[in-house]
């Protein structure tokens, strides 16, 4: 994308589902920005501690220093007056503040880079996502790899069985399937897989996020 620089600001948005490599985006750029000098702060929702605390970690093993929130508008009272680029991983976590918060973002001036789930474990769209592609002026859609069949895929399939939205967890919790594989209903989804006595052995994990 092509900005003229200046006071402008803008919003990035990158989205797909779980393992399509969201996160790795998102560092790869947040690098790139700080090789260039320039002022950098990343977040992401306390809620996700699934590799470490203080750091965004991709499922390939990169990772980046951030700051924990808990709400959207904790980036706003942490976020430094020099600060020139404002990275957000898992910003469906968020809540539709975060919306708001990327905006006055983008009005100050700043370079916002967010990644999240745009579909959450059913197959709907996993609010605030839609509503932050809505008023970017960049977004990348990334796919994962079928578990499957090896066909491109578009979904998060939830291995673990519980009605709540949120989830967070990775590897054995969740698994990326195509728009043919895709099963909405966990307990189907795992006896599918590879009979029911996966979902036992994960029925206590905690699971969610990209």
């Amino acid at each position: 994308m092509d900005i003229v620089k200046g006071n402008m600001g803008w919003i990035e948005v990158v989205v797909g589902p779980m393992f399509s490599g969201k996160s790795e985006e998102l560092i790869r750029r947040l690098r790139r920005a700080e090789i260039a000098r320039q002022r950098v702060q990343i977040f992401k929702p306390a809620i996700d501690a699934r590799y470490t605390a203080n750091e965004i970690v991709s499922h390939s093993g990169l990772g980046i220093p951030s700051d924990n929130v808990l709400k959207a508008a904790d980036i706003m009272e942490k976020l430094s007056p020099r600060t020139e680029v404002i990275g957000i991983d898992e910003a469906q976590f968020l809540g539709d503040e975060v919306v708001d918060v990327c905006t006055k973002l983008a009005n100050l001036g700043k370079r916002v880079i967010v990644a999240g789930l745009d579909t959450d474990y059913r197959g709907r769209p996993f609010e605030p996502m839609p509503r932050l592609l809505a008023i970017a002026e960049e977004i990348t859609k990334l796919l994962a790899i079928c578990v499957r069949c090896g066909n491109p895929a578009v979904h998060t399939q939830r291995l673990v069985e519980s009605e709540e939205l949120i989830v967070v967890g990775a590897m054995g919790a969740y698994e990326a399937r195509c728009r043919r594989c895709f099963e909405p209903n966990p307990a189907l989804a795992q006896e599918k897989k590879d009979g029911p006595q996966l979902i036992s052995r994960n029925r206590t994990a905690t699971a969610g996020g990209s």
